[in-house]
């Protein structure tokens, strides 16, 4: 690449907050400029009213606006990464290279693409997250975690974090979802199959996986690695949906040496 990246934007996954990246900004906050934004309804400038990814590429859109081609990193994790994808795709934003971090080009199971949920489970999440949200997720945050992963303190921060009524009250922070917004940030997942934006993407990635996802199944990893033009791939052995969070170090070298070799 000829350009140099000055800027990583982090964008985190469903019914988080930009709070999950904290440990990896302050990692690379002395290399880079750091943009670490939050999802419509996840505290976020836009509104997330509709059952698509649009709201988040406005957020995007606005966060990045100005800046210089090929001066951004995107860093995304599950939901954020499919933004990221999307993103790069329309060219909403100056992409140098992008990190896909537990993610899925599609969330649900359908033709030609086994490695999503049923959708019958995904419909019966909207529902939950409906009628009793705080339980719904509270389920939801468990699943992201190996159960040899659950004592460690990467876990326990994130559990503590998310634990009923949501995100602690932090300056710049949101101090609460919209439930009804990341209601909608699932509706979007349920409804969004961004294979055929893969050949759109002219950037170098990575893709970084746990082996034990439970939340986006390796292979969903495997497949993007394998269909976008320019990708490699790191595969955390024992890990599930958030190696970042659990093996912060390990995480933190595996994205500066690919960011080194580009």
């Amino acid at each position: 690449m000829t350009k140099s990246p000055s800027t990583i934007l982090f964008i985190h996954g469903w019914a988080t907050d930009s709070a999950v990246w904290d440990e990896q900004a302050r990692r690379f906050g002395g290399s880079f400029d750091i943009l670490n934004m939050n999802l419509p309804g996840h505290g976020g400038e836009q509104r997330w009213a509709e059952p698509t990814l649009d709201a988040a590429l406005r957020e995007v859109r606005g966060r990045v606006n100005g800046f210089k081609d090929g001066s951004v990193i995107g860093i995304g994790w599950s939901l954020g990464a499919q933004v990221l994808i999307e993103a790069a795709a329309r060219h909403a934003a100056p992409f140098h290279s992008l990190i896909l971090v537990g993610a899925t080009p599609c969330f649900v199971r359908t033709d030609g693409f086994p490695w999503g949920q049923p959708r019958a489970l995904v419909k019966r999440i909207v529902l939950d997250m409906k009628k009793d949200p705080v339980a719904t997720l509270k389920r939801f945050y468990a699943l992201n975690f190996t159960e040899e992963e659950s004592g460690t303190e990467g876990v326990r921060g994130f559990i503590g974090r998310y634990a009923p009524p949501g995100p602690a009250v932090q300056p710049g922070r949101a101090p609460s979802f919209s439930y009804a917004e990341v209601t909608a940030a699932l509706e979007a997942l349920y409804n969004t199959d961004i294979r055929a934006s893969l050949a759109k993407i002219n950037v170098p990635a990575l893709v970084i996986h746990g082996e034990k996802d439970n939340v986006c199944q390796v292979e969903a990893g495997l497949y993007l690695a394998s269909n976008l033009k320019n990708a490699g791939l790191k595969v955390f052995n024992g890990s599930g949906h958030g190696p970042f969070i659990t093996r912060p170090a390990e995480f933190h070298e595996a994205v500066k040496g690919f960011i080194t070799r580009l």
